[in-house]
């Protein structure tokens, strides 16, 4: 039993040490000043091509393309009339079919290296 404890108390010294080292530091990436704002939204496109809508519309005109992983800050948000959620972006406008939405864009950059291309 003593033996047991002696190896118990071994480990838990070990987990600890190892888990409260000092040099450890974090580091955010600042290319995005807006990447942690609490009122922007990022999307990751889900759809391995996806057309910009010039309007929150399937009928609208097309303004461009983006691809499957791509990251990118949600300016707004639309409801169609036919019920669908739209998302407005800097090409254009994104049904939400098509779109995952985060509240930061890390969160974004994860999600979007699982995806892969």
């Amino acid at each position: 039993m003593k033996k047991h404890c002696t190896l118990l108390f071994l480990f838990m010294f070990i987990i600890m040490c190892t888990g409260c080292r000092k040099d450890r530091t974090i580091e955010f990436d600042n290319t995005y000043s807006l990447s942690l704002a609490p009122d922007v939204s990022w999307a990751v496109i889900l759809d391995p091509y996806a057309a910009f809508r010039k309007e929150n519309s399937w009928n609208a005109e097309i303004k461009g393309h983006c691809r499957k992983a791509d990251i990118m800050q949600i300016l707004g948000k639309s409801l169609s009339d036919d019920n669908e959620i739209w998302y407005e972006f800097e090409n254009g406008w994104l049904p939400g079919s098509s779109v995952a939405v985060y509240n930061n864009r890390f969160r974004a950059v994860t999600a979007a290296s699982n995806l892969g291309r």
